[in-house]
């Protein structure tokens, strides 16, 4: 007989933390599961970690390995397309589980036979001290106003907070090997505009990880990478086009300027595809400013 739900967790070099990750689904009061790792050309395997796993538990437990890095959403479709169970639990290599996440997220899909998409909330914690600092979880009126609050991107959602179906994650034909960032917001969207319903459990059960990388190595590229999300639903009716086009173009803005000194050619097509969706004296300037840059600036590269 199949599992209900298949947690898959994709693994990169994650030897330092997958052991207390695989100690909170130990810990699982919810025992329906299956358990799949996906190693990602990791330097460092974690098979021998998880046949360790393996051996103490009575579920399934599979490892998968991809022989080269092809980065996380191909990681993450990997080892839900050779999920069995109905539902697909997902669980980063370095993030915790209370006991009773998956018996919550399960008690909440039956209350809510019509969801297809169920979340926690999350607490986000300081790696180094384990100091807790921050909480992300739907307000009501987030839930209420969903999908317009999720496009706005008020409506904020945790990876290893979901529990979706694998037919959802069928349907939208998986995370999209494109973005190396926000990559959880993109497929959310889209599952969001393939009509998913979606539902909060009430708890914050995902304990989420936070390193100490320097924000901002992965300021320029994280922008970009929301504009381009912007731009990709850039007509999805969610909210007047006006108010669209005004978020859309600001967000590429933005990531111009992030990238306007190190990469300016980039920065100026960004500013380009800003004018595009909505046409202002701001953004004019800055793509004169971009392109002052590039004379000065032959190595810039472009998107």
């Amino acid at each position: 007989m199949n599992p209900l739900i298949t947690v898959c967790v994709p693994a990169y070099n994650a030897g330092r933390y997958l052991p207390s990750t695989l100690e909170s689904l130990r810990a699982q009061t919810f025992a329906d599961w299956e358990f799949i790792v996906t190693e990602d050309g990791s330097t460092e395997p974690v098979e021998k970690l998880v046949a360790a796993f393996a051996a103490t538990v009575p579920q399934s437990v599979t490892y998968q390995c991809h022989p080269q890095n092809r980065g996380l959403p191909a990681t993450r479709n990997t080892g839900i397309a050779a999920a069995r169970g109905e539902w697909i639990a997902l669980l980063d290599s370095d993030d915790l589980w209370t006991p009773d996440h998956l018996a919550d997220l399960f008690r909440c899909s039956e209350k809510r036979p019509r969801a297809d998409f169920v979340h926690a909330g999350s607490i986000l914690f300081v790696s180094r001290t384990g100091i807790q600092f921050e909480i992300r979880a739907p307000t009501a009126s987030d839930i209420r106003n969903y999908p317009r609050s999720l496009y706005l991107g008020d409506y904020i959602v945790q990876p290893s907070s979901v529990m979706l179906k694998k037919s959802l994650w069928s349907l939208v034909s998986g995370f999209n090997p494109e973005y190396r960032y926000v990559e959880d917001r993109e497929m959310w969207l889209r599952c969001a505009r393939a009509g998913a319903v979606f539902a909060y459990t009430g708890r914050n059960t995902c304990h989420y990880r936070k390193h100490s990388t320097a924000l901002t190595t992965h300021a320029g590229p994280m922008a970009l990478a929301s504009a381009r999300v912007l731009q990709q639903h850039l007509d999805w009716e969610v909210i007047a086009a006006p108010r669209r086009q005004r978020i859309t173009a600001e967000a590429w803005t933005s990531a111009g300027r992030l990238v306007l000194r190190t990469t300016p050619a980039q920065a100026r097509d960004c500013f380009s595809r800003a004018w595009s969706v909505r046409r202002s004296l701001r953004i004019a300037a800055y793509w004169t400013a971009a392109s002052l840059f590039v004379l000065t600036s032959p190595r810039s590269s472009t998107l």
